[in-house]
């Protein structure tokens, strides 16, 4: 079977919602599962997470290719309320 290829943007959604996850529950059982994952997502996860705990800021080394609207990179709770 083939391994499915993440672009720039679904690392960047799933390393998001992970941090905010955590930001809310850090220590949800299931965020802690899949970091605990022996494979290269639990791996990336992991070092997402991490890497949050050290600066608390999201990362922003993504190439999306000008396909995310905000121009810093970074979402924020903020544009999201209703």
């Amino acid at each position: 079977m083939g391994k499915h290829l993440k672009t720039s943007m679904d690392e960047k959604v799933i390393e998001y919602l992970a941090i905010e996850l955590y930001k809310k529950d850090p220590l949800n059982f299931v965020l802690n599962k899949f970091m605990s994952m022996k494979n290269e997502e639990g791996y990336n996860l992991t070092k997402t997470i991490n890497k949050f705990k050290e600066t608390g800021e999201h990362p922003d080394h993504y190439n999306t290719d000008g396909t995310w609207k905000y121009p810093s990179g970074k979402i924020t709770f903020e544009e999201f309320k209703l």
